[in-house]
């Protein structure tokens, strides 16, 4: 890994060897590292980050409003940081994430200043090495139009950006929803119209887990010769969050699991592997096509299927990795089918594509489509047991699908399902199911509880989702809070759980001594992000009291209590902040969005701008006749009174 040596080759990267325009000039400097600390590429790749952490494993008690709120500081310090070579990367935050019942796979998150700068390295070298990934491979290939790189200076000042923004206007990689049915489109346009009969099924060991560092590392060095500082300083923090042996000894493998730019990295891993079958290919007639770690071989003769699984594996192994054996097998004829395609699927993906693209519905149309999914619905196998593989795949879209349309017609069946089944994925859906129901909110939140409070075990992770989806239910059980509290105070629960705990308590209208008690929880508290938690509940602490407890964050020696505090003293003392913030909490006009965000409406009808508290006032009268959640109400009622006194006091005085 001589640095001269690879300085001193040519091309690979895009910065030599070839006529660059200006417009290259531009989007491929010849020091990437020299870029990287650039205000407009860490303000796209703060977009791509904040995205991307909806997908996380664990979330943030305040989603990144608070670095949002003063985005442009905070990315400065960054880039002088990135300057001046000081930057290190934060420690992961981790936790299991089940599989099955029994199973579990490491979980993690980076806190968002890691996040970002780790976009901003993939939006840098992600052009330059997509040009090494043969066209067979589909996963995280950059846009054709990558010369927007950095354009749209103007709307990358707005700190935040909706959804469908950023994913057609910030991400330089096409989305996994046009990627991924054009995979599957050409797998079947090769099995059913060019006659490969036979299919090489199998699948990788924990890859994630086993990424080799050493190798990444030289894989990115061959391929980017002239770059060797920008990949060092990536694989640095990938080493340092490397799981080490029981006895603390580092081992350079294993990159963190569910987020963006380790699909990025991961699907590179297997540049090599698409490499060997690009030769293979051309000696055998063999199709060959890849998303991820999801490789399809199809080839017309048997013996040539075989090879072609021999070859897998030896290159497999050349990157310390292995495929499992129990699920390596050739498919064919109708096997290949069933493998591939689940028209009921194809159908579910059909509904919730027309959905999307309509701005409303009339009562028909959804009337329609609820019985179309409810049809589809009864198809699901394995509703009486736990539901698995492809049929889970499908009975997650179904809830997508029945989310979208607000209806009730899967509550009965994702709850059993939750009593019998931890799948992460499952317990994300139903978070975004339950958020949205408006009917047989009693019927969930007892199921939910009896599950909270059963002598079965529970991994953290259920535990920590089950608060979560308590939030959103009309009628929280009194038992329901008390569980919360004890499980707040028990020091040896998982910290995501406490930290659901808390932010389920600060939702409920705390008294005078409530609040004494969660202030003293939050002075004894040792751990970071339950502490963040309980801040969301101390909102509610009175005018003077909540002005010193947030001059109390301000000045904390902890940079991510320092971030909060700044956050409400923006919320406090400064005019268009206040009134930004009201717009972005009322804009959609959504009660969930309310709910999430009372905590902000605690702190700003404190707010030292009488312009502030009329407007909020305003916004709760309106919003008032349409909540549903008892506790809701009750808050809003309660803040709704205060500023009504204060509005009082100030016409008299």
């Amino acid at each position: 890994m001589a640095r001269g040596a690879h300085e001193g080759t040519t091309g690979g990267d895009g910065t030599a060897g070839q006529s660059a325009g200006k417009q290259d000039a531009i989007t491929m400097p010849k020091n990437f590292y020299d870029k990287l600390s650039d205000m407009d590429l860490l303000r796209r790749a703060w977009h791509l980050a904040r995205d991307d952490s909806r997908t996380d494993f664990m979330f943030d008690s305040f989603r990144f409003s608070d670095f949002g709120f003063h985005l442009d500081e905070y990315l400065q310090s960054i880039s002088q940081s990135l300057q001046n070579e000081s930057y290190h990367p934060s420690t992961l935050l981790t936790i299991d994430v089940p599989k099955s019942s029994l199973s579990v796979r490491p979980g993690s998150i980076m806190n968002i200043e890691d996040k970002i700068v780790l976009f901003a390295i993939a939006c840098l070298i992600a052009p330059p090495l997509d040009k090494k990934l043969p066209p067979n491979v589909y996963s995280w290939r950059v846009k054709n139009d990558r010369r927007r790189l950095f354009h749209d200076h103007e709307i990358l000042k707005f700190p935040f950006l909706k959804r469908r923004t950023v994913h057609r206007r910030m991400n330089i990689v096409e989305p996994w929803y046009t990627a991924w049915p054009r995979f599957i489109k050409d797998v079947e346009v090769a099995y059913e119209r060019e006659g490969y009969k036979y299919m090489v099924v199998s699948d990788i060991v924990s890859y994630f887990e086993n990424i080799d560092l050493h190798l990444l590392r030289d894989l990115l060095l061959h391929n980017l010769p002239r770059q060797p500082k920008i990949i060092n300083f990536l694989i640095n923090p990938l080493e340092y969050w490397a799981w080490p042996t029981v006895y603390n000894s580092p081992i350079y493998r294993g990159i963190p699991q569910g987020n963006g730019v380790s699909s990025f990295l991961g699907n590179y891993y297997l540049l090599p592997l698409d490499q060997a079958f690009l030769k293979f290919s051309k000696g055998k007639d063999i199709k060959y096509l890849r998303y991820m770690d999801d490789v399809k071989v199809l080839a017309k003769d048997p013996a040539i299927a075989r090879e072609a699984l021999f070859l897998m594996n030896d290159k497999l192994r050349e990157l310390r990795l292995n495929i499992q054996g129990s699920k390596t097998r050739i498919l064919e004829g109708k096997a290949i089918r069933q493998e591939l395609f689940d028209d009921r699927l194809d159908k579910v993906n059909e509904i919730i594509e027309e959905i999307q693209k309509k701005r409303s519905l009339s009562t028909a149309e959804r009337n329609k489509y609820v019985d179309d999914l409810k049809d589809i619905l009864k198809k699901v196998k394995g509703k009486r047991s736990i539901i698995k593989d492809k049929e889970l795949r499908l009975f997650r879209r179904l809830i997508t699908g029945f989310t979208l349309l607000q209806h009730s017609g899967m509550v009965d069946l994702v709850l059993t399902q939750l009593e019998k089944n931890p799948d992460a994925r499952l317990l994300n859906s139903a978070v975004r199911y339950f958020r949205v129901q408006e009917r047989n909110l009693r019927k969930i939140s007892n199921r939910l509880l009896k599950i909270l409070t059963s002598r079965e075990p529970l991994f953290p992770y259920q535990q920590a989702h089950f608060f979560m989806m308590m939030r959103y239910v009309r009628d929280i059980p009194t038992e329901v809070w008390k569980e919360a509290r004890r499980i707040l105070r028990l020091k040896s629960s998982h910290w995501y759980v406490r930290q659901q705990a808390a932010q389920l308590l600060s939702i409920k209208p705390l008294s005078k001594q409530e609040l004494g008690n969660i202030q003293k929880l939050f002075n004894a508290e040792k751990h970071l992000e339950v502490r963040k938690a309980l801040c969301h509940a101390l909102a509610q602490l009175a005018d003077d009291e909540c002005v010193e407890f947030t001059r109390r964050l301000v000045f904390s020696t902890e940079p991510s209590l320092q971030k909060i505090g700044r956050f409400y003293h923006g919320l406090l003392f400064d005019e268009n902040k206040g009134l930004e913030q009201i717009e972005a909490i009322f804009r959609q006009d959504r009660e969930d969005i309310l709910l999430d965000s009372v905590h902000q409406v605690e702190v700003l009808s404190k707010a030292n701008h009488r312009v502030v508290q009329q407007e909020l006032l305003k916004r709760l009268r309106k919003i008032k006749r349409r909540i549903k959640r008892r506790v809701l109400i009750q808050r809003i009622e309660r803040i709704i009174s205060s500023l009504e006194q204060e509005n009082n006091g100030a016409t008299k005085g």
